[in-house]
């Protein structure tokens, strides 16, 4: 049997008494394309990208393959699930100040 646990909060989980969340994330640079020029016109990409690949395959670029695109997956049990979707980014909450109707 395969043993799940929360990603964020460490609980252990149980698939056949409880939901688990799966949160799948695709990060990558996006870039803007660049104005073309006649000198832009002239180069050969996919040379250029033949060369990025090979270095790549390498493993001496590992980091900057990291900068580029990563693919990540975490489970969370219920509760973390509910805090992740109302805050996906973390980003801190503004504190809510009260004041009275007078």
């Amino acid at each position: 049997m395969i043993h799940y646990s929360c990603d964020r909060c460490k609980r252990v989980l149980d698939p056949e008494q409880e939901l688990r969340y799966v949160v799948k994330l695709e990060i990558y640079a996006a870039m803007e394309p660049l104005e073309c020029d006649e000198q832009e016109a002239d180069r050969d990409h996919l040379t250029e990208i033949q060369e990025i690949l090979e270095r790549l395959e390498d493993g001496d670029d590992e980091a900057m393959a990291d900068d580029i695109y990563q693919k990540r997956r975490y489970d969370l049990c219920a509760e973390c699930y509910r805090q992740y979707i109302k805050n996906p980014i973390g980003r801190e909450a503004p504190a809510h100040l009260g004041f009275s109707q007078n």
